[in-house]
């Protein structure tokens, strides 16, 4: 099932339309979708799809010539190719008069067992492949073995080039098209599990309840998301016992690096080197106060991956109830009550992308030029405030509540939150409520009467 990326086909496209010779490196996480919008690309054109494996140099050109002797009908005449450049050249050749599309699957797999073949693309795009209408694809599920050694300033490769595209996990819109029949509610908390990667999409049953949805792709150890991100960390990384300790201290409510490394037991600048591993695959995430700079000593670190939030929240400390059979206990007690405190936080990120999304579009009162939580002191009480989101103008902010209860918000709230905005300087403050349960009466008629105050519901965040 292929859903959206229209952005992304649109742009391959016109570079496909180009008619010259063009460079495209395409990047990002496993599972995010780079292989399915390729196929999507290349499905009426014509093209060589390669997939590189975990082989020698010698099977990797074995295979690589098969494919191509075979997409040109030559399979029985010639042999396989005796190096990487007279393969590349050969296809080439084949490139001179009229468009040809080569994709090069999990590139970085071909670059360890030719270790030589950047250097030798070089020399072939600077001296042959110009000349061409050869369309080559490098992709890699690496990022950063992409970034670097692809893309970086030091790979041979640099320069080269014509496009990139980090193919990014869907937005909590766009993973919605996969649940056409669920309620928003339902959407938020699919989304808030699995996040935007399509593969896991697929794996949730729209027409099971939620509960079965855990139960059937995490409670069960031969279920494919029980162990995916065991599987991802021992992919992307050598020692994973630390990085899981990292995580899952995190997932606990350690968010400062010295709260971190006092749950790690290790010191903290072996805990931010390995911190600092899990940001660059986009694991982790960092974020300081939105009204400070980048390097405030007030960062805070979280899980980046809905997937990795949830695993780690309530599989990964449970692991041996599911391994015993304990489920229904784990379900039924564990995960139901700490469930909606985990939605609380997915759904602020879900009301972060919808005030940015609005912003894009020119939908708010003024551009928003920089978005984020706020924390600090307050002045007044002498205790530590926190916005849920906090929308930067030139002289203006967005001060905003994120409210995943069953109660419907009423006047009460939009007080305290106007009191925790009193710490923000500025001309004018907007204020945003979001609502599960939507908005007593009066504060919808207090709504109507201050063009101050936006109340947004489920609905309108599907709109």
């Amino acid at each position: 099932m292929f859903i959206n990326r229209e952005k992304e086909l649109a742009y391959l496209r016109k570079l496909m339309n180009s008619g010259k010779f063009e460079m495209v490196v395409v990047y990002g996480r496993r599972r995010v979708g780079k292989t399915a919008l390729l196929k999507q690309f290349c499905h009426d054109m014509e093209s060589i799809f390669f997939v590189c494996d975990e082989v020698n140099e010698k099977m990797m050109l074995r295979n690589f010539s098969e494919v191509v002797l075979e997409h040109f009908g030559q399979k029985d005449t010639l042999s396989s190719f005796e190096s990487w450049e007279k393969a590349i050249r050969f296809v080439a050749s084949q490139a001179k008069e009229k468009r040809l599309l080569l994709i090069i699957d999990e590139y970085p797999y071909l670059a360890n067992a030719s270790s030589y073949f950047p250097s030798l693309l070089q020399r072939l795009i600077d001296h042959e492949l110009l000349e061409t209408r050869l369309y080559l694809v490098l992709c890699g599920s690496s990022v950063s073995f992409m970034e670097s050694e692809v893309l970086g300033s030091r790979s041979p490769l640099f320069g080269r080039r014509t496009a990139q595209m980090r193919v990014e996990p869907f937005t909590y819109r766009e993973a919605s098209l996969f649940f056409p029949e669920l309620s928003n509610e339902e959407k938020i908390i699919a989304y808030g599990i699995l996040g935007g990667i399509p593969q896991y999409l697929q794996k949730w049953n729209q027409h099971l309840p939620y509960k079965e949805n855990i139960a059937n792709n995490f409670l069960d150890t031969s279920a494919y998301l029980y162990a995916e991100p065991r599987f991802l960390l021992r992919q992307e990384l050598r020692e994973p016992s630390l990085y899981n300790t990292i995580i899952e201290s995190i997932a606990q409510g350690a968010t400062r690096l010295n709260e971190i490394s006092t749950r790690v037991g290790e010191p903290n600048d072996k805990t931010a080197k390995y911190i600092a591993t899990l940001l660059n695959l986009n694991i982790l995430g960092r974020e300081v106060p939105v009204t400070e700079k980048n390097t405030s000593r007030k960062a805070i670190y979280y899980i980046r991956d809905n997937l990795f939030k949830f695993w780690y929240t309530f599989v990964f400390p449970n692991l041996s109830l599911i391994e015993t059979g304990m489920t229904e206990e784990l379900l039924n007690k564990k995960i139901a009550d700490g469930l909606s405190k985990y939605l609380g936080l997915a759904f602020e990120n879900i009301c972060r992308e919808y005030l940015s999304h609005k912003s894009v579009r020119g939908e708010l009162p003024f551009r928003i030029m920089k978005l984020g939580k706020w924390w600090g002191n307050n002045p007044a009480t002498k205790k530590e405030e926190e916005i849920d989101l906090l929308g930067l103008g030139d002289s203006q902010v967005i001060i905003g509540e994120c409210k995943w209860t069953n109660a419907r918000v009423g006047v009460g709230e939009l007080e305290r939150l106007r009191e925790k905005g009193s710490n923000i300087a500025c001309q004018e403050r907007i204020f945003v409520i979001f609502s599960k349960r939507g908005f007593t009466a009066d504060l919808e008629e207090l709504a109507a009467r201050d063009a101050s105050v936006y109340l947004v519901t489920l609905d309108d965040l599907f709109a």
